[in-house]
């Protein structure tokens, strides 16, 4: 009989985790879990140490200190941990002249896979149609959902990810992250290390938040929201123009536009925050509200917090900033 879900071991335990990467610069204290079906992201501005967090829990690199366990599994036993991890780097390169089917033919028989789940990988990434050509001249996105399916075709109990949509247009992005949440739902846990509110959004169930190779403690996806705030427009009238007429227009947004939720006066004009969520068109619209109404404008603009600029405000809250 299966454990009741509360007492299922976690698919990754990180406890105590540490590693000197330079004489300059060392994770340390590093410690979250992963559970089934869980997807946990790990972020932090550029050589916070994220992807040296990925690497030590793929096994690539041994940590000086603390433990990594999948499965319940000491992840020193490379030999029986590995068949429950599947990993894609963040670039990868194919080979010349192999095709899609060949090429997951052999990865099947490198992960000692069941070899008649060819049909069914090609089918999760969408490549049916793509199985004779060279995996070199796939787009990108198909590439990268070409790694991933060849990464989970021994059914790992855990898929590891570093940038999973670095480098791919939205259509692509959007693809590549509904291909992970599947896997996601099939109870795969997800650990992958990112730079973009897209894939927390898509993927993320728990964050893990480094700054200088530390750990903000119980830092959660409820902080990021908060410290990012709602996107905001910013609109300016010309230096020499009395704000007040743009001011008071701004006011009538919220009953005009669906997805303005409130606005601020301020010395040049206003301050329009937007409802949360992405709102690629607001701009535009706004700005062509004001120009039928003759609303003189001498400039609009879109802000909306990127992660490093959340790392850096969760990291001066925590301390870390103080850290050494």
């Amino acid at each position: 009989m299966a454990d009741a879900p509360e007492n299922r071991t976690p698919v990754l335990q990180v406890s105590g985790l540490n590693y000197r990467v330079s004489p300059e610069f060392a994770l340390r204290g590093i410690s979250f879990e992963v559970e089934a079906g869980e997807g946990v992201a790990i972020i932090g501005s550029n050589g916070a140490g994220k992807t040296t967090v990925i690497r030590l829990v793929a096994g690539l690199l041994k940590p000086r200190a603390g433990t990594v366990t999948v499965c319940g599994i000491d992840a020193r036993r490379w030999g029986r941990v590995s068949r429950h991890i599947g990993y894609v780097q963040q670039s990868k390169e194919l080979p010349d002249g192999v095709t899609v089917e060949a090429y997951v033919r052999y990865q099947l028989r490198l992960h000692r896979a069941d070899p008649g789940r060819l049909p069914e990988l090609l089918a999760l990434a969408g490549l049916e149609s793509s199985a004779g050509q060279y995996v070199r001249t796939l787009s990108g996105g198909s590439q990268r959902k070409l790694h991933i399916i060849t990464a989970v075709a021994h059914r790992p109990d855990l898929l590891i990810l570093d940038e999973p949509t670095a480098g791919l247009d939205p259509g692509a992005q959007q693809t590549l992250l509904r291909l992970v949440a599947d896997l996601k739902k099939d109870g795969v846990g997800v650990l992958f290390a990112s730079h973009h509110r897209h894939e927390l959004d898509a993927l993320a169930d728990s964050v893990v938040v480094l700054h200088g190779g530390r750990q903000a403690e119980g830092a959660s996806l409820a902080d990021i929201a908060r410290t990012a705030g709602n996107p905001r427009l910013v609109l300016e009238t010309h230096p020499d123009a009395d704000p007040g007429p743009l001011q008071a227009w701004s006011e009538t947004l919220a009953a005009r536009h669906g997805g303005v939720r409130a606005v601020h006066p301020t010395r040049s004009g206003a301050d329009v925050e937007l409802v949360e969520g992405e709102h690629p068109r607001a701009l535009g619209e706004i700005v062509a509200l004001a120009h039928a109404d003759g609303i003189g404008l001498r400039a609009a603009s879109y802000h909306q917090a990127t992660l490093a600029d959340i790392v850096r405000t969760i990291a001066r809250h925590t301390g870390l900033e103080k850290c050494p």
